[in-house]
């Protein structure tokens, strides 16, 4: 029964961060806008919290769903916009599509996959939090910036000028993703797997 009452904990988290992330995308609580008018997505947050407490699967969930919120910006649909957004999918849609969603499903799995390893030698401690709510910024900016220099590099958006802004940008933005999303991931999901323990 208690089990049972998990797994139940598991969806029901699994629901409200994806509910989490479409709020955010949709609404100012979701981006952080700079002064130099870039703006710094919070939605790593919730993907870090999710893959730690809905396992793996749950964790390429929130990543897909993190995807989609950058894939619809092509579209003109979320609250903060990148304007480069319908320029990449006119210019190739495919690369776009890839760019958008395999960085974020890949962080969810790798996220959730580290915690896995600390909880499957029974070493769930302060670093075992840390390394996996810090992977999420750290493997989505790299996995992102490759995506995008290998697709574009040989387009007018893979330009040296073009490149070096877009590189300052998202230095800036790993930053500030960096230090919310450690903080956040930490002390939150100390909390949540406490109570899925007792659960268990």
């Amino acid at each position: 029964m208690t089990n049972k009452k998990a797994k139940i904990f598991r969806l029901a988290l699994l629901s409200l961060f994806i509910a989490i992330i479409l709020v955010m995308d949709f609404t100012p609580l979701g981006y952080i806008v700079t002064p130099s008018g870039f703006s710094v997505t919070l939605l790593t947050i919730p993907v870090a919290l999710g893959a730690v407490c809905t396992n793996v699967s749950g964790g390429a969930i929130l990543g897909f769903v993190f995807g989609l919120t950058s894939f619809i910006q092509a579209f003109g649909l979320g609250f903060s916009l990148d304007p480069s957004a319908p320029i990449l999918f006119e210019t190739n849609p495919f690369a776009y599509t890839v760019t958008c969603f395999l960085p974020r499903i890949l962080v969810g799995i790798i996220s959730a996959l580290i915690f896995k390893a600390f909880e499957r030698a029974n070493k769930v401690n302060i670093l075992a939090y840390i390394l996996s709510a810090a992977s999420v910024p750290l493997f989505n900016t790299l996995l992102f910036m490759t995506c995008f220099a290998t697709f574009y590099k040989n387009t007018i958006l893979g330009g040296k000028a073009v490149m070096t802004v877009v590189f300052s940008a998202f230095t800036l933005n790993f930053l500030v993703e960096f230090a919310v999303t450690l903080i956040a991931g930490v002390v939150i999901n100390r909390i949540i797997y406490t109570y899925l323990k007792k659960l268990n």
